[in-house]
Protein backbone atom coordinates (compact mmCIF):
# COMPACT_ATOMS: atom_id res chain seq x y z
CA UNK A 1 0.00 0.00 0.00
CA UNK A 2 2.65 1.76 0.74
CA UNK A 3 4.33 1.97 -2.89
CA UNK A 4 0.60 2.80 -4.26
CA UNK A 5 0.56 5.62 -2.19
CA UNK A 6 4.30 6.88 -2.90
CA UNK A 7 3.43 6.49 -7.05
CA UNK A 8 -0.23 8.66 -6.90
CA UNK A 9 2.24 11.58 -4.76
CA UNK A 10 4.90 11.13 -7.35
CA UNK A 11 2.38 10.98 -10.50
CA UNK A 12 0.18 13.86 -8.46
CA UNK A 13 3.47 15.94 -7.96
CA UNK A 14 4.94 15.24 -11.93
CA UNK A 15 2.00 15.78 -14.29
CA UNK A 16 0.92 18.87 -13.50
CA UNK A 17 4.46 20.17 -13.08
CA UNK A 18 4.78 18.91 -16.76
CA UNK A 19 1.84 20.98 -17.88
CA UNK A 20 3.27 24.45 -16.45
CA UNK A 21 6.59 23.90 -17.34
CA UNK A 22 5.53 22.47 -20.92
CA UNK A 23 2.72 25.39 -21.12
CA UNK A 24 5.29 28.04 -20.02
CA UNK A 25 8.06 26.88 -22.43
CA UNK A 26 5.26 27.02 -25.01
CA UNK A 27 4.60 30.44 -24.53
CA UNK A 28 8.39 31.40 -24.52
CA UNK A 29 9.23 30.38 -27.83
CA UNK A 30 6.17 29.49 -29.62
CA UNK A 31 2.60 31.59 -28.81
CA UNK A 32 4.36 34.92 -27.67
CA UNK A 33 6.53 35.30 -30.57
CA UNK A 34 3.99 34.51 -33.22
CA UNK A 35 1.65 36.36 -31.96
CA UNK A 36 4.21 39.69 -31.92
CA UNK A 37 5.36 38.40 -35.44
CA UNK A 38 1.53 39.09 -36.50
CA UNK A 39 -0.64 42.26 -36.92
CA UNK A 40 -4.43 41.48 -36.79
CA UNK A 41 -7.93 43.07 -35.91
CA UNK A 42 -8.56 40.19 -33.18
CA UNK A 43 -4.97 40.00 -31.28
CA UNK A 44 -6.22 41.36 -28.21
CA UNK A 45 -9.47 39.32 -27.81
CA UNK A 46 -7.52 36.29 -28.58
CA UNK A 47 -4.59 37.05 -25.79
CA UNK A 48 -7.52 37.26 -23.23
CA UNK A 49 -9.46 34.45 -24.69
CA UNK A 50 -6.15 32.20 -24.15
CA UNK A 51 -5.10 33.71 -20.90
CA UNK A 52 -8.55 33.03 -19.31
CA UNK A 53 -8.52 29.53 -20.01
CA UNK A 54 -4.49 29.12 -19.27
CA UNK A 55 -5.61 30.79 -15.96
CA UNK A 56 -7.79 28.10 -14.79
CA UNK A 57 -4.92 25.62 -15.68
CA UNK A 58 -1.95 27.50 -13.41
CA UNK A 59 -4.69 27.69 -10.32
CA UNK A 60 -5.43 24.18 -10.36
CA UNK A 61 -2.11 22.60 -11.28
CA UNK A 62 -0.31 25.24 -8.87
CA UNK A 63 -2.63 24.21 -6.28
CA UNK A 64 -1.63 19.89 -6.77
CA UNK A 65 2.04 20.78 -7.14
CA UNK A 66 2.11 22.31 -3.99
CA UNK A 67 -0.16 20.23 -2.08
CA UNK A 68 1.61 16.97 -3.52
CA UNK A 69 4.89 18.87 -3.10
CA UNK A 70 4.62 19.67 0.64
CA UNK A 71 3.52 16.35 1.29
CA UNK A 72 6.50 14.40 -0.97
CA UNK A 73 8.78 16.80 1.14
CA UNK A 74 6.93 15.85 4.51
CA UNK A 75 7.45 12.46 3.88
CA UNK A 76 10.23 11.70 2.89
CA UNK A 77 11.85 13.83 5.22
CA UNK A 78 9.89 11.26 8.27
CA UNK A 79 10.76 8.16 6.08
CA UNK A 80 14.69 8.54 5.39
CA UNK A 81 17.89 10.39 6.65
CA UNK A 82 19.74 11.86 3.64
CA UNK A 83 24.13 11.09 4.30
CA UNK A 84 24.78 14.07 1.58
CA UNK A 85 22.81 16.25 4.22
CA UNK A 86 22.16 19.00 1.24
CA UNK A 87 18.78 17.16 0.75
CA UNK A 88 16.71 19.58 2.63
CA UNK A 89 18.77 22.53 1.59
CA UNK A 90 17.78 21.90 -1.85
CA UNK A 91 14.51 20.78 -1.14
CA UNK A 92 13.77 24.10 0.60
CA UNK A 93 15.20 26.06 -2.18
CA UNK A 94 12.81 24.18 -4.79
CA UNK A 95 10.02 24.82 -2.92
CA UNK A 96 10.59 28.54 -2.43
CA UNK A 97 11.61 29.14 -5.89
CA UNK A 98 8.49 27.24 -7.43
CA UNK A 99 6.32 29.87 -5.20
CA UNK A 100 8.26 32.58 -6.80
CA UNK A 101 7.86 30.24 -10.12
CA UNK A 102 3.41 30.16 -9.25
CA UNK A 103 3.40 33.71 -8.60
CA UNK A 104 4.53 35.15 -11.62
CA UNK A 105 2.18 32.70 -13.68
CA UNK A 106 -0.54 34.04 -11.48
CA UNK A 107 0.08 37.59 -12.20
CA UNK A 108 0.64 36.20 -16.51
CA UNK A 109 -2.85 35.36 -16.49
CA UNK A 110 -4.25 37.49 -13.41
CA UNK A 111 -7.21 39.94 -14.34
CA UNK A 112 -6.06 42.66 -11.77
CA UNK A 113 -4.82 46.01 -12.58
CA UNK A 114 -1.68 44.70 -11.11
CA UNK A 115 -1.38 41.83 -13.24
CA UNK A 116 -2.36 43.99 -16.15
CA UNK A 117 1.08 46.19 -15.79
CA UNK A 118 3.01 43.02 -14.91
CA UNK A 119 2.11 41.73 -18.74
CA UNK A 120 3.28 44.60 -20.06
CA UNK A 121 7.17 43.36 -19.87
CA UNK A 122 5.36 39.92 -20.43
CA UNK A 123 8.15 38.91 -22.36
CA UNK A 124 10.82 38.98 -19.89
CA UNK A 125 8.52 38.00 -17.20
CA UNK A 126 7.54 35.02 -19.51
CA UNK A 127 11.00 34.18 -20.54
CA UNK A 128 12.62 34.31 -16.37
CA UNK A 129 9.65 32.14 -15.24
CA UNK A 130 11.28 29.69 -17.97
CA UNK A 131 14.83 30.08 -16.95
CA UNK A 132 13.45 29.24 -13.58
CA UNK A 133 11.17 26.53 -13.76
CA UNK A 134 14.07 24.58 -15.76
CA UNK A 135 16.54 25.19 -13.16
CA UNK A 136 13.91 23.97 -10.35
CA UNK A 137 13.19 21.02 -12.97
CA UNK A 138 17.63 20.51 -12.84
CA UNK A 139 16.84 21.08 -8.69
CA UNK A 140 14.14 17.86 -8.58
CA UNK A 141 16.77 15.64 -10.66
CA UNK A 142 19.20 16.66 -7.69
CA UNK A 143 16.67 15.56 -4.84
CA UNK A 144 15.73 12.75 -6.86
CA UNK A 145 19.30 11.04 -6.74
CA UNK A 146 20.37 11.59 -3.53
CA UNK A 147 20.98 8.90 -1.48
CA UNK A 148 18.47 7.78 1.40
CA UNK A 149 18.37 5.93 4.77
CA UNK A 150 15.70 4.37 6.07
CA UNK A 151 15.01 6.13 9.45
CA UNK A 152 14.35 2.73 10.68
CA UNK A 153 17.91 1.40 10.46
CA UNK A 154 20.39 1.29 14.03
CA UNK A 155 22.54 4.09 13.68
CA UNK A 156 25.42 1.12 13.51
CA UNK A 157 24.25 -0.31 10.30
CA UNK A 158 23.44 2.67 8.28
CA UNK A 159 26.11 2.63 6.58
CA UNK A 160 25.40 -0.26 5.19
CA UNK A 161 21.71 0.65 4.81
CA UNK A 162 22.46 3.30 2.31
CA UNK A 163 19.84 3.21 -1.01
CA UNK A 164 20.38 4.87 -4.28
CA UNK A 165 16.85 5.67 -5.73
CA UNK A 166 17.71 3.08 -8.46
CA UNK A 167 17.97 0.32 -5.57
CA UNK A 168 14.49 1.60 -3.98
CA UNK A 169 12.79 1.77 -7.37
CA UNK A 170 13.91 -1.73 -7.78
CA UNK A 171 12.38 -3.23 -4.53
CA UNK A 172 9.05 -1.51 -5.17
CA UNK A 173 8.28 -3.23 -8.64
Amino acid sequence: MEFVFELVLRWAHILPAIILVGGTLYMVFALHPAMQATDFAEKPELKNAIRTRWAKVVMICAGIVVLSGIVSLGYQAMKYKFPQHYYHGVAGAKLLLALVILYIASLLTGRSKNAEKFREKEAFWLKLNAVLAVILVLMAGTLRIADRVPKSSDSADSKAAITSPEETSSENS
